[in-house]
């Protein structure tokens, strides 16, 4: 994640408490107020922390926790998962997981994750908030080893800086790599003037491609864009590609127009197809 203008820090990462940890590019360090809640996350007077999430403490059971619906065999909730459903045998969620649905078998939805999805099939596994898995049976060994998944990134820009968007509009989240795997992508970028006094034009770009990520979390990308909607047709001249967002995630980056407040939307489809093998 970059730097906000007239910040000298910004996150790192968040803890599996939900406090958010800063760093100004060398050390971590404990963000004030101003800090915090200008990068969209909420600050708690009494503790002195930035906080991402509530952290919950109450352990879910299959037996007793009126806030989850369990039907089939082997389904496990974790700390912290509420108003969730699992459907289907030997399906997982990690812990802390709110409003999620998984149906199928051996699948799994990571730690921390909320508004996510798994549809269908087998061996599938959720790694972002938001996401939406369609599970390819895991080639019967492992999960997430043949899966497609939908992901809603978002943003503004004000200028023509290149700009990361963000995951489900959560601040510093992103999409995270997948080690020793190689993903195809589609994303469906759209940009509207809401600048005052604009006419709302648009851009809208189609960015396609691959990226091999290595077992080190290096990544090698192969991409084209399409102006679906050309520039002398809306009058905006926009851009987007796939790029790394940080050393574990990656996003799409998009760049705006000069004085224009435009407002992005990316709906990213992913083809999964991770080996065993380290690449």
């Amino acid at each position: 994640m970059q730097f906000k203008k007239g910040f000298k820090i910004k996150p790192k990462y968040i803890a599996s408490t939900g406090d958010v940890i800063f760093t100004d590019g060398t050390n971590d360090v404990i963000p004030n107020q101003l800090s915090c809640e200008s990068y969209g996350y909420v600050y708690n007077d009494t503790t002195g922390t930035c906080t991402a999430f509530k952290y919950n403490t109450k352990i879910n059971t299959t037996s007793d926790n009126v806030h989850n619906i369990i039907k089939g065999n082997l389904n496990t909730t974790n700390t912290g998962t509420e108003n969730s459903f699992l459907l289907g045998s030997n399906n997982t969620l990690r812990g802390n997981n709110l409003n999620s649905l998984v149906s199928g078998k051996n699948n799994e939805i990571e730690n921390n994750l909320n508004n996510s999805a798994i549809i269908a099939g087998s061996f599938g596994q959720s790694n972002n908030h938001g996401e939406v898995v369609l599970a390819g049976g895991g080639f019967g060994q492992a999960l997430g080893m043949a899966q497609t998944s939908f992901i809603q990134q978002s943003g503004t820009t004000t200028d023509a800086t290149e700009t990361l968007l963000t995951t489900q509009n959560l601040n510093s989240t992103h999409i995270l790599k997948v080690a020793n795997a190689v993903i195809g992508f589609e994303a469906n970028v759209i940009g509207v003037d809401i600048s005052t006094g604009s006419t709302f034009d648009y851009g809208y770009v189609q960015v396609t491609g691959a990226v091999k990520f290595y077992n080190s979390l290096e990544s090698g990308y192969f991409q084209s864009t399409t102006h679906v909607v050309q520039p002398g047709h809306s009058g905006m001249n926009i851009s987007a590609q796939m790029k790394d967002a940080e050393a574990i995630s990656f996003s799409v980056a998009v760049t705006g127009i000069v004085d224009k407040t435009i407002q992005w939307t990316a709906d990213v489809k992913l083809w999964q197809n991770k080996t065993l093998k380290s690449f």
